[in-house]
């Protein structure tokens, strides 16, 4: 379904910078596709609070999406359920992110805490940009 709003798929938008990021272009008018990976009541409430924030609520248009950017399959899912939804999408705001479930001190830092940061912190993004770009040259 096409959407006359422009369209931005938030990853991480169910809290913090990237809940502030979809509620303030919600404000402006935009569609959002609300990523999360395992918060949904969050995600629900930045639904609510881009809803209040629209200027025409009865004609805006905000789609909760649970994926983990960490995974390639999740990764596909995420566009392909933003595309079939919005059929477009303008902004991409690479926002998801982890921290190492243990902080520790470099010397004592583990392989798995190493491979999850940097699963969903670098390769996640990467390949979802890859992605979106993608789609962005095949529609050009």
């Amino acid at each position: 379904m096409a959407n006359a709003a422009p369209t931005a798929l938030i990853t991480g938008a169910s809290r913090g910078i990237g809940r502030g990021i979809a509620v303030e272009l919600a404000r402006r008018g935009w569609a959002i596709a609300i990523n999360y990976a395992r918060d949904q009541e969050a995600a629900r409430e930045c639904r609510r609070l881009c809803e209040k924030a629209a200027p025409d609520p009865s004609n805006a248009s905000f789609e909760i999406i649970q994926a983990d950017v960490s995974r390639p399959d999740d990764r596909a899912r995420l566009l392909d359920s933003v595309l079939a939804r919005f059929g477009w999408v303008d902004l991409l705001v690479n926002n998801a992110g982890v921290a190492p479930a243990v902080r520790t001190d470099l010397l004592e830092a583990s392989e798995e805490s190493f491979d999850r940061v940097m699963a969903t912190n670098l390769k996640g993004p990467y390949f979802l940009t890859q992605r979106v770009a993608q789609f962005w040259v095949s529609r050009a």
